[in-house]
């Protein structure tokens, strides 16, 4: 490509070794209140447990424990209004102050309406005139709470704890479906023990609880447990720093409080996704199948300031590289278990911790109800490319596409780079969900889908389903990522996002083991013979693996639930789980034997998780599908081209043919206990293409693909047909070429062109895109069926 990520315009096009220009028009933009929640959501119930109460507060714990799970009580005796008031989140903070602990309760209704921060100024008269939730949160706290414990309500001043703190972590789960603590009783492994840990320290503890229907059986509370340091001697400032802590530890980690319950730090799953260079100790790279960005690009995340962000957001989940790192995010916990993580408690800091921390300031309960001054947030502007007229792309969003405003909108600046630069440019309508966003043909007749993903990265299924289907189709795809902005304003790396895209077009795959691959799950229910499947108590999240025999597996504590062929529907697949279905007015839930072990008057109220479909890959690489990776930048409205090489794409042909055929080859094959031996003429070309697509330095040679490389497997010559070549014996493909399963988006549908294009309609199809499948006749019988979603329309 003539221009990359680092220029700013090109004088071709999109598709064409291509980058959009930009303009000088502008337009302002109001951040909306979902933007602005995190200056209104600070009104709190106020609580300090004074150090001098250490020897009668030993119950504390326990009365938390009854706060939290009575706030989640729709019933809500506490409330002195006469009405049930639903509550789903509730969020505390604690912090030490210089004679014990403070903390703050607010607590959020299901739709999670703020209510319009006011003035604070004068006492509040009684909880009679406060607003809901915050009524039923002082009602409850007043109840359950010893009568020396002065609550009040007031604004959380999220300013004095400055912009960032010197270190940030979450408590994660170190395994799958495994939950922390259990019935019995964990002792010094809680939020208590925490505070003590950390008495002289500057710090802000912070959980998330939620009761959601949809948990597992037995697990009543979804906890989301956050810790931020503000000492500047933890600060991880330079590279330098953070390769010394990965050398050495790092001074403090908060989650080592809670290490018996079975949980982790966020910061320790980072951290063993880098290393030192071993040419260079202090230079800081990240795994090769780990998809974290560098230091420069991942500093948020190695400081854990991407946390304190969500947390003054409001936000619940987490990154989505954390998510994508660790069995859970977040906690499950049963309301026995909840004393772990409802520190109400004491400490004696002895001296003011917040002197440590210039950049932040602790505050005492007198300081409650001083408001910081009302904030609006500025405008925002941003630059486009032209005037965007209704008349050139009037549809309505809703039936546009299927995604957010921001979606839309920026689906309309791509329309119009792409016809600034002489494409023919077609807004597609959403008639069946299964269509590109858009359709650009070139002057030379070439047509090209183009799909603007955008929230994309936590669902990765849906990324290659859309390329699935144009592939199967036979067109390739322009993909523009679209960032995210936060509400400072701030936007997402584009480095960082291209690298996630091209990581994820290259490798389609969630993780890798010698025998079997781990697959990506979608969102689609399996229905069959009209009851919808679900998972076990207690399991929270399907894991289908793909076997290089051809067959899938839905795998838990080493026990196979489902099986099925991997050119079978679904719901041709051997199932060994419960499922659920509608009966009148109610919904009945049978074993997997059949037999009705439930019955609920409401769909929502069934315990067990809905089972998932798994994404069904038609190749183990999606880069051959694709024709241009961009970001759109929304700060100058261009359309920034991403380098599509890989990290292992260096001058020195040793190191760059040893590393690009070591990944190859891990990814890839996969050791396989049968007679038929690997053809190396069968799986050279596969691999040559695969890093000429990542490579500016083009395939490497046919002499054992390349001189400067190793066998990672042993190869022995056999006679085929009477001829000497080279096998791999006991080797396979991770799953077969030219695979393709009945239910891919696009195999029972077809492009729709404008007529004005005059593409005959025999010629609207052309032959996949997929490797190892020949002809487009091996897949059109492939099933009668099609899904709901991708019908054609009448």
């Amino acid at each position: 490509m003539s221009k990359t990520k680092s220029e700013s315009r090109s004088d071709q096009k999109p598709g064409a070794e291509s980058q959009p220009p930009s303009y000088q028009h502008s337009i302002s933009i109001r951040p909306s209140a979902l933007e602005t929640q995190e200056f209104d959501r600070t009104k709190v119930v106020f609580v300090k447990v004074p150090a001098s109460m250490v020897e009668t507060f030993e119950s504390g714990p326990k009365r938390g424990t009854v706060v939290i799970s009575d706030l989640f009580d729709n019933d809500n005796s506490g409330s002195n209004r006469g009405d049930n008031f639903e509550i789903d989140e509730v969020e505390e903070f604690a912090l030490p102050v210089t004679d014990g602990m403070m903390y703050a309760f607010r607590a959020y209704t299901p739709s999670r309406q703020s209510t319009v921060q006011t003035k604070a100024t004068a006492p509040v008269e009684g909880p009679d005139s406060l607003p809901e939730p915050l009524h039923t949160t002082y009602s409850k706290l007043k109840s359950e709470l010893p009568e020396a414990l002065k609550i009040r309500i007031g604004v959380l001043p999220m300013d004095a704890f400055g912009s960032s703190p010197a270190l940030g972590t979450r408590l994660v789960m170190e395994h799958r479906n495994r939950k922390p603590a259990g019935r019995e009783k964990v002792s010094d492994a809680d939020a208590n023990a925490l505070f003590e840990d950390l008495a002289g320290e500057p710090f802000l503890y912070h959980a998330l609880y939620r009761q959601s229907s949809g948990l597992p059986e037995s697990n009543e509370y979804q906890v989301a447990v956050r810790v931020f340091l503000f000492n500047p001697e933890y600060k991880i400032s330079t590279e330098s720093e953070y390769a010394e802590c990965l050398r050495f530890g790092r001074q403090c980690d908060p989650a080592d409080s809670f290490a018996k319950l079975g949980v982790s730090s966020s910061l320790s799953v980072i951290d063993d996704g880098y290393t030192t260079s071993w040419l260079d100790e202090e230079t800081v790279m990240p795994a090769d199948d780990s998809n974290l960005p560098h230091f420069s690009a991942g500093q948020s995340l190695i400081t854990g300031e991407a946390e304190f962000d969500n947390m003054r957001r409001g936000q619940y989940g987490a990154s989505d590289t954390l998510e994508d790192r660790c069995a859970f995010t977040s906690l499950l916990a049963r309301e026995i278990d909840l004393e772990h993580y409802v520190g109400l408690g004491t400490i004696d800091p002895g001296i003011d911790p917040w002197r440590k921390a210039p950049e932040a300031t602790g505050f005492d309960i007198t300081d409650v109800g001083i408001d910081p001054d009302e904030i609006l947030p500025d405008e925002v502007t941003i630059g486009v490319t032209a005037p965007i007229e209704d008349s050139d792309f009037d549809q309505d969003p809703t039936t546009a596409n299927d995604g957010t405003e921001v979606h839309w909108d920026t689906i309309k600046h791509v329309a119009v780079a792409f016809e600034t630069e002489g494409y023919d440019v077609v807004i597609v309508t959403q008639d069946t969900g299964s269509r590109p966003d858009l359709w650009v043909r070139r002057d030379d007749g070439e047509i090209f889908a183009v799909e603007v993903e955008y929230r994309t990265k936590s669902k990765a299924g849906s990324f290659y389903t859309n390329l699935i289907r144009q592939a199967v189709w036979g067109y390739k795809t322009i993909t523009v990522m679209v960032p995210q902005t936060d509400d400072d304003g701030r936007t997402e790396s584009l480095d960082t996002l291209g690298e996630w895209a091209l990581n994820s077009l290259a490798v389609p795959m969630k993780h890798r083991d010698p025998t079997k691959t781990e697959l990506h799950n979608c969102s689609g229910k399996i229905v069959v013979d009209d009851k919808t499947l679900l998972l076990p108590d207690g399991v929270s999240e399907a894991n289908w693996w793909l076997t290089c025999d051809r067959e899938y597996l839905l795998i838990h504590d080493g026990k196979v639930l489902v099986r099925g062929d991997a050119t079978a529907p679904f719901e041709a697949f051997e199932y060994n789980l419960p499922r659920y279905y509608e009966d009148d007015d109610h919904y009945v839930v049978e074993n997997k034997y059949g037999k009705p072990v439930q019955t609920y008057n409401e769909e929502d109220d069934i315990e067990n998780t809905t089972l998932r479909r798994c994404h069904r890959p038609i190749d183990l690489s999606y880069l051959r599908f694709v024709e241009a990776l961009y970001c759109y930048d929304p700060d100058t409205d261009e359309l920034v081209q991403q380098d599509m090489t890989a990290h292992w794409d260096v001058e020195q042909a040793s190191t760059r043919n040893e590393k690009s055929h070591q990944q190859a080859f891990e990814t890839f094959l996969v050791k396989h206990e049968n007679d038929d031996p690997l053809l190396e003429r069968d799986c050279r070309p596969f691999i040559k293409n695969w890093i000429e697509q990542l490579s500016a330095h083009g395939h490497p040679g046919n002499n054992k693909y390349g001189t400067y490389r190793k066998d990672y497997y042993e190869r022995e010559r056999i006679s085929v047909e009477g001829v000497m070549e080279q096998s791999y014996p006991g080797i396979s493909f991770r799953y077969p070429r030219g695979l393709v399963s009945p239910d891919l988006p696009g195999l029972n549908t077809k492009p729709i062109f404008p007529d004005n294009w005059n593409i005959p309609s025999e010629e609207v199809l052309k032959e996949p895109l997929i490797y190892g499948l020949n002809d487009r006749s091996e897949i059109k019988s492939a099933t009668e069926t099609e899904t709901e979603d991708e019908t054609e329309p009448t």
